[in-house]
């Protein structure tokens, strides 16, 4: 069952509100003699994830668990590029890198338990039963994703965590269907950040903006692009457009093999407001950035990759 995307939560009785963790949405399956870790593709993730399928060997038999797979870094922060890291990992490795870093199943439905399916139940009794699973048959690689029925708490989640991508709102009277439905709503967690414009891709009478920040070492260095810009909206650059620097090649980040297109360096001069989503590594944008507004009372040496912690 997936979410439909909306840009404000629904509030008011009868919905109940969950974090959205940056991970692998994925199902744990104990049948009678085997454990399968699936994603949401049906891609079986369980030899990269050996600890996850040691917490549903602990489950009873003909159990499904719905959740999403996180691992968290040394400060306790979903790390979602050690998620995609294990899965690059020779299958030997798996059991040292599960010890050194272990994943969590942070659980969030239940579809079926002993073979009693459950999906034509409400999310309410769903929950019950999940909250058993989880207590009676513990593991500490099997937690229990965080609930409230307060709406003013789950607008606190979107403003105040940042470890989070969003929040999911579900009817608490909702059936577990296939697809995506409108008794499940996600919204994303957005931020915003004034960076320099070091460069542009694409056709310059919509182009796409190369965006920089400043790290410890006081450089700047490629943040990611922006989608394409109206023409309307690079009025302020078109000075810059005169001062194009040679076409330089695609600049991969750790995970994505062109996070900045073939681009032309511009000269460092302006800064421009966009609003982000997730970061990967703590440097790259996970998506392209939209673009908000010019900052003319900025300056592109202030611009500084701290804003993103």
């Amino acid at each position: 069952m997936l979410a439909q995307l909306q840009s404000q939560l629904p509030i008011g009785d009868g919905w109940r509100y969950e974090p959205k963790l940056d991970g692998f949405r994925g199902m744990l399956q104990r049948q009678s003699r085997t454990v399968r870790l699936l994603s949401r593709n049906g891609r079986d993730l369980g030899p990269w994830f050996t600890e996850l399928i040691q917490a549903g060997q602990a489950l009873p038999a003909d159990t499904l668990i719905d959740g999403e797979s996180v691992i968290a870094d040394q400060r306790g922060q979903v790390d979602f590029g050690a998620l995609q890291a294990r899965l690059t990992i020779a299958r030997k490795d798996v059991s040292r890198r599960a010890s050194e870093q272990p994943a969590v199943l942070v659980a969030f439905d239940v579809l079926e338990v002993r073979g009693t399916s459950l999906v034509n139940q409400p999310l309410s009794t769903r929950r019950t039963w999940l909250e058993r699973l989880v207590r009676e048959y513990a593991h500490p690689c099997l937690q229990l994703m965080e609930q409230t029925s307060s709406g003013d708490v789950a607008r606190e989640w979107l403003t105040l965590l940042p470890t989070i991508e969003g929040v999911v709102a579900k009817r608490a009277d909702s059936r577990y269907n296939a697809g995506r439905r409108r008794d499940w709503v996600k919204v994303k967690r957005y931020r915003t950040a004034d960076c320099a414009v070091i460069g542009v891709a694409g056709d310059v009478r919509s182009p796409r903006l190369v965006l920089g920040l400043r790290h410890d070492d006081g450089k700047l260095h490629h943040l990611g692009v922006t989608r394409e810009l109206r023409s309307d909206q690079t009025t302020p650059i078109q000075h810059l457009f005169e001062r194009l620097g040679p076409q330089e090649g695609a600049i991969p980040s750790r995970w994505q093999h062109d996070a900045v297109p073939p681009w032309r360096p511009v000269p460092i001069e302006v800064v421009c407001e966009v609003r982000i989503g997730l970061i990967d590594n703590g440097r790259w944008l996970r998506q392209p950035a939209t673009f908000l507004r010019w900052r003319p009372d900025r300056s592109p040496r202030d611009c500084y990759l701290e804003q993103l912690s």
